[in-house]
């Protein structure tokens, strides 16, 4: 086989190359993700950003413009976030610091935002993937056309989403 050799004179496979660039994912694309995922605008990270730190005890913290230009910056690879911001950023994303820039989005679930339920009939609303997503199940039910009337109900979620997507 011809190709690039490894570390031992092996020849290295196209899957191997795929693994290999995949493992190593530019930090500026893994924060560009994770902020998408969430379905966050910049601006809206860079707050994130600003109240972690000051629950934190920061009183240093940048206005949402500075962190914004900051996180602009970030995700365009010009440079990386320092020690307190990786902290921070692993605050809002939910992760441990040994998981910062190595983990996945978290693409598989959805975020509710609503969901009514009437005669047979589904639809919910949510947020999953940087993404509105609406399903709609119970279409082929006995019951036809729903109505709606008192057993129609709607669940909110308590903290929606305020932006879905798009850019800063």
């Amino acid at each position: 086989m011809t190709g690039p050799a490894g570390a031992a004179g092996q020849a290295v496979t196209p899957d191997a190359q795929v693994a290999a660039a995949v493992d190593k994912m530019p930090l500026s694309v893994w924060l560009r993700q994770q902020r998408e995922t969430r379905g966050w605008s910049r601006r809206e990270q860079a707050r994130q950003l600003i109240r972690a730190g000051r629950d934190a005890g920061d009183t240093a913290m940048p206005s949402v413009d500075g962190v914004y230009h900051n996180i602009h910056r970030w995700e365009r690879g010009v440079n990386e976030p320092t020690e307190r911001y990786k902290l921070y950023y692993c605050k809002i994303f939910e992760i441990p610091v040994t998981e910062f820039g190595i983990t996945a989005p978290k693409t598989d679930a959805l975020s509710p935002i609503a969901a009514v339920n009437a005669r047979g009939l589904s639809v919910s609303v949510g947020y999953v993937s940087g993404r509105l997503v609406i399903e709609i199940s119970g279409l082929d039910t006995q019951y036809g056309e729903p109505e709606p009337g008192p057993g129609l109900s709607l669940v909110a979620a308590q903290d929606p989403p305020r932006q879905y997507g798009g850019r800063a």
